[in-house]
């Protein structure tokens, strides 16, 4: 597993700066390319407004708004939580949704509060649609970071449904820390709800 990120992080990040070493695309994927890196270039400036200078706009609704059009949240909470989702109630379901969003909130206002800079790395096709594009993010006083994100179509643009930080997916972590809390909890999605606020930045 660690093999296949660090080949993905070399070929996005590296790779696609090298023309000779890129595959030969159809006309029609470098139309979704280019439609893309449009798309993150957006998410990228978005991101970088929740702390912009002389705004009075509360961060965490900056960061409400970017993943209502960005990020497919209910496909990520079902892919988190896994086959249980299947059996939960439709009130859970909201309920976990909520506090899921709330604690991704959280989670990117605090990787981008230091963020100085963000910018489109590449793209590269995984298939059924889908393609991984990378941005680099430029932290004060750290080593700049590679973000993944893994963009699925939607309509006419994209949406997210996960992102790798630093060889780390989101959704893979995430699935791993919810499944020890249900499985503790004999599958009890309501006492995974309780542990997702507890966590999140509501």
């Amino acid at each position: 597993m660690k093999n296949t990120i660090r080949t993905v992080l070399i070929a996005i990040s590296v790779g696609m700066t090298i023309p000779l070493a890129m595959p030969t695309w159809s006309a029609e994927e470098n139309v979704a390319a280019a439609a893309a890196r449009q798309f993150v270039d957006r998410v990228n400036n978005a991101s970088l407004s929740f702390f912009a200078s002389g705004s009075n706009a509360d961060p965490r609704e900056k960061c409400r708004e970017l993943l209502s059009w960005a990020f497919d949240v209910p496909a990520m909470g079902e892919d988190v939580v896994g086959k249980v989702w299947a059996t939960a109630s439709e009130e859970d379901r909201k309920a976990f949704l909520d506090a899921f969003e709330g604690e991704i909130v959280g989670e990117y206002l605090r990787r981008m509060e230091d963020a100085t800079a963000m910018t489109f790395v590449g793209t590269r096709s995984i298939g059924h649609g889908e393609l991984l594009a990378a941005s680099r993010v430029v932290v004060a006083g750290k080593p700049d970071q590679t973000w993944i994100w893994r963009l699925r179509p939607q309509g006419d643009s994209w949406r997210i449904v996960d992102v790798t930080v630093d060889g780390k997916s989101a959704i893979s972590s995430e699935r791993t820390t919810y499944a020890k809390v249900l499985k503790l909890n004999h599958g009890d999605m309501k006492a995974l709800i309780e542990y997702v606020r507890s966590r999140a930045d509501l």
